[in-house]
């Protein structure tokens, strides 16, 4: 039995290759996953560092092709274990595409990939229409989370205010508060002014208070005549000291003349400077 089971070699996987390429001149995303399939299966079975070269003499691929029908048979031909219908629709897939376009629409999340080709004409699209249509996808993407970004930022913008709002309405209470706390203590204040006013118009009535006010005034009086006595014996003084200064200077004079006008001079400055003076308040 065994003896008729074929050993899987590098040049036999490579003829399986060749066979998908030569099958059809458009190749269909069923063929490009075998083939991808196959190279990943020659992959493990050739030495380290002959890879390149197996690819090169064996099925013409460059290692960047190669590696893209590896993505593709990764993407399109690996069962995930997705529901019955999820597994038709992408055998679905496997059908209307071509190789070009699966790894156009490589670029489009494996979540969204079904979907997004249920919604175009996939069959008669090139592979430049297809791209456009990507792009086009993930404007709208970008432009839904930016837009999405702006709502959730106008939403925290707007529970900020009701949070500013609702503090500047509790402040405004508080304030409400202590407005009547402060109307209130006014009343008792002016209650109080009032008290004391009557207690006071009832204390003028009685005698003592009237012999207290007599007393004050006549102290002001006494006082008044006292400082007048003073300031008119002063004055007295003054002019007396005057007359007697102007008698020893009429006196100098007399005996000389240059010292007389020193003195003269030193005089007015005095008696200027006096003028000058505040007197009182």
């Amino acid at each position: 039995m065994n003896d008729l089971v074929k050993e899987r070699t590098p040049q036999i996987i490579a003829a399986e290759i060749n066979n998908y390429k030569e099958s059809t001149g458009r190749i269909q995303l069923s063929c490009a996953v075998e083939i991808g399939r196959r190279l990943m299966e020659a992959k493990a079975l050739l030495p380290h560092g002959e890879w390149g070269k197996w690819l090169q003499e064996y099925v013409s691929y460059s290692q960047l092709t190669a590696e893209r029908y590896i993505k593709v048979a990764r993407e399109y031909g690996q069962t995930r274990g997705g529901s019955p219908g999820e597994e038709k629709a992408k055998s679905s897939t496997l059908k209307i595409l071509s190789y070009s376009q699966a790894l156009t629409l490589l670029d489009v999340p494996e979540e969204e990939r079904v979907e997004f080709i249920a919604e175009l004409d996939i069959e008669n699209m090139s592979v430049r229409q297809l791209q456009r249509a990507i792009k086009e996808r993930e404007q709208a993407r970008q432009e839904k989370e930016e837009t999405e970004q702006e709502n959730r930022e106008l939403q925290k913008a707007l529970e900020g205010e009701k949070a500013e709002n609702s503090e500047l309405k509790k402040e405004r209470d508080d304030l409400e508060a202590k407005a009547g706390e402060l109307e209130k203590e006014k009343q008792n204040l002016e209650q109080d002014v009032e008290k004391r006013k009557a207690e006071n118009s009832k204390l003028k009535e009685k005698p003592l208070f009237k012999s207290n006010q007599k007393l004050r005034a006549d102290l002001t009086a006494a006082q008044i005549k006292n400082a007048t006595h003073k300031v008119a014996f002063k004055f007295e003084a003054l002019e007396r000291a005057f007359k007697e200064l102007t008698y020893e200077l009429n006196l100098l004079l007399m005996i000389d003349k240059d010292v007389y006008g020193e003195y003269r001079k030193t005089l007015r400055k005095f008696l200027l400077k006096c003028l000058d003076e505040k007197v009182g308040n």
